[in-house]
C-alpha cells in the first residue's frame, strides 16, 4: 500500500482492513495540529440542503473544511459548461457535479479515483449494473451519486371513474380499478387506447391517454432489456447495440405507430387543434386530464402539487417483459477534480454527498426531521424521495420505504430495484452524438423521416442505426481515458 500523508492514514488503514476480509471499524480522519484541509463543493440541487449535508460531513470530519461554491450556475448542460470556464481560471471545485462525465474528461477536468474506489469497503454493496458504468479502459472518472426511478405516473381517479374491467387478451385491472402492476407493454398501450376519451368540446370528460418521454415514446430503450436479461439500457451488452434484434424492431415499431396518432391517446396533436385548444397546453397528467404519463421519480412533487388541486396520482412500474421487471433508472454523477490538492478527502467528500452509507444515512435523518416538521403545518403534504440509493445498505432501504410509503405502486418498482437497468445519457461517451444524428435534418435515416415512412420501414432504419451508434460510442470507448 502506498505511504500517505498522517492526516489520512487513518482512512485508508480500515480501507486495507476491509480490503483483506477484515471487520472495518467506523473513524475519522486524525487532525493533525494545526492541520485543517480545505475543499470546495458544487452541484445544481437545493443549496440549502447541501449546506446542510456538509455541515454534518465537517462534524464527522473535523480536520476538513467544506465551502458550497454557489458561482457554478445552472444546470444539466448549462452546469458542465460553466465548470469547463471555472477549470480555466484555476477555479474548479474540488467535487462536483455533472450531466454528462465524457464532457468533462475530455476537459480534463476530472481526477480517476478507480484506486479510491477500490479501496472503499462501501463500493461492494453498489448494484453491479451501476458499478459498471463511468469506468474507461480500467480508469473511474466519476462515482453515481443517485438513481431516479422511471415508472408511470398514473390518475387514481380517471381510473376508478372508467370503471374498466380485464379485457382477455388485451388487459388486465384489478380490484381497484387500476391497471396490474405486473402489466405487459401490450396492456399499457392498449389500456391507452381505452381510457382516452378526446372531447374536446365538453372538457370536463377530457381524458388523454398517455403522455410520453419527452415527446415520444421510449418503447426501443426499455422494451427490449424487460426481454433479455442479458442486455442493458437501449440493448447496449456493454460491448454494442442491438437495433437490429427481433426486441427491438418490435418496441420501435409501436412506438412509431403510437406516435402517428393525434387522436388523444399520446399528448402529439395536430397544430390546429393544439393552437386552439388552451387545455391541451398544459402539463396534462398535473392538471388532470391525462390518464397515465411515462415520467421520472423527481416529478414527485407533482403527486403534491395535483393532490392540493383535489387530484389523486400513483406511481406505477414500468411494463415488465418476458424476462421481468427490471427497472429503468436514470442516473446522475459526481467527480473529483483534477485540480484537487487533497484527492483522498475530496473523494471522502464525494462518496458522502452520493453513494456512501454514512452519507445517506444523515441524508435520511434531515429528510424525517423536515418531513416531520412539515406534516405539523395545517394543510400541508409531506414531501417524497425523489432519489434512491446506488447501494444495497442494510437499514437505509427501510428507511426509504417510509419516505415514499404513501405513493400508490411505488413499492412494486422498489421491490425490483436491486435489478435496475440504468440509462446510458450522461455516462456512454458518443451516445449524445449518436442522439445528434438522429435528430440532423440532414441525415436521411433522422428519426421525423422515420415517422413519416412509418412501422414498415422500422427494420431498414434499424441497419442504420445500429451501423451508427455502434461506430460513434466504440471509437469513443476506445481512446476516452486512455494513456
Amino acid at each position: 500500500m502506498k505511504k500517505l500523508l498522517l492526516f489520512v492514514v487513518g482512512l485508508f488503514l480500515v480501507m486495507g482492513l476491509a480490503a483483506c476480509g477484515e471487520e472495518p471499524v467506523d473513524t475519522v480522519i486524525p487532525t493533525p495540529v494545526g492541520q485543517t484541509i480545505e475543499l470546495t463543493y458544487a452541484d445544481w440541487g437545493n443549496q440549502e440542503f447541501n449546506q446542510r449535508m456538509i455541515d454534518l460531513f465537517m462534524a464527522k470530519y473535523p480536520n476538513i473544511r467544506v465551502t458550497l461554491r454557489g458561482d457554478i450556475a445552472g444546470s444539466g448542460a448549462e452546469f458542465t459548461g460553466n465548470l469547463v470556464t471555472a477549470a480555466q481560471a484555476g477555479l474548479l471545485p474540488d467535487v462536483f457535479a455533472t450531466d454528462n462525465v465524457p464532457t468533462v474528461i475530455n476537459a480534463g477536468l476530472t481526477l480517476d479515483v478507480a484506486e479510491l474506489w477500490d479501496a472503499d469497503p462501501d463500493t461492494e454493496f453498489v448494484y453491479d449494473n451501476i458499478a459498471a458504468t463511468a469506468v474507461y479502459n480500467g480508469k473511474r472518472y466519476a462515482v453515481p451519486s443517485f438513481q431516479f426511478l422511471k415508472g408511470i405516473m398514473i390518475n387514481l381517479d380517471i381510473f376508478e371513474d372508467a370503471n374498466l374491467s380485464t379485457v382477455a387478451g388485451q388487459y388486465r385491472i384489478d380490484n381497484d380499478g387500476y391497471p396490474v402492476k405486473d402489466w405487459t407493454f401490450a396492456e399499457f398501450v392498449n389500456i391507452a387506447k381505452a381510457i382516452k376519451n378526446f372531447d374536446l368540446v365538453n372538457t370536463e370528460n377530457l381524458v388523454i391517454g398517455m403522455d410520453t418521454w419527452y415527446g415520444s415514446p421510449d418503447f426501443q430503450q426499455v422494451w427490449p432489456m424487460m426481454n433479455n436479461a442479458n442486455v442493458q439500457y437501449d440493448t447496449w451488452d456493454g460491448t454494442e447495440f442491438h437495433y437490429t434484434s427481433a426486441d427491438w424492431v418490435y418496441a420501435m415499431e409501436q412506438k412509431v405507430a403510437l406516435h402517428q396518432l393525434t387522436d388523444g391517446t399520446t399528448t402529439r396533436f395536430t397544430q390546429e387543434v393544439y393552437d386552439a385548444n388552451t387545455v391541451l397546453q398544459a402539463y396534462l397528467i398535473a392538471t388532470g386530464y391525462a390518464a397515465m404519463d411515462i415520467e421520472g421519480s423527481w416529478q414527485f412533487g407533482v403527486i403534491n402539487q395535483a393532490a392540493g388541486d383535489g387530484i389523486n396520482l400513483g406511481f406505477w412500474p414500468y411494463p415488465s417483459g418476458s424476462a421481468g421487471l427490471f427497472p429503468p433508472t436514470i442516473l446522475d454523477y459526481q467527480c473529483v477534480s483534477s485540480q484537487t490538492l487533497y484527492p483522498e478527502e475530496a473523494f471522502l467528500l464525494a462518496k458522502w454527498m452520493t453513494f456512501g452509507e454514512d452519507g445517506w444515512n444523515a441524508r435520511l435523518t434531515l429528510l424525517e426531521a423536515d418531513r416531520a416538521a412539515e406534516v405539523l403545518e395545517a394543510g400541508e403534504l409531506p414531501v417524497f424521495l425523489d432519489r434512491f440509493p446506488v447501494a444495497e445498505y442494510d437499514g437505509v432501504w427501510d428507511r426509504v420505504f417510509d419516505l415514499v410509503d404513501e405513493i400508490e405502486g411505488i413499492d412494486y418498482i422498489l421491490n425490483r430495484i436491486e435489478y435496475s437497468k440504468p440509462d446510458l445519457d450522461k455516462w456512454l461517451p458518443g451516445y449524445k452524438d449518436f442522439w445528434a444524428w438522429v435528430s440532423d435534418p440532414e441525415n436521411p435515416y433522422n428519426w421525423d423521416s422515420l415517422v413519416l415512412a412509418g412501422p414498415t420501414a422500422v427494420s431498414t432504419y434499424a441497419v442504420q442505426w445500429e451501423s451508427n451508434a455502434n461506430m460513434i460510442v466504440q471509437a469513443q470507448l476506445l481512446t476516452l481515458g486512455a494513456d
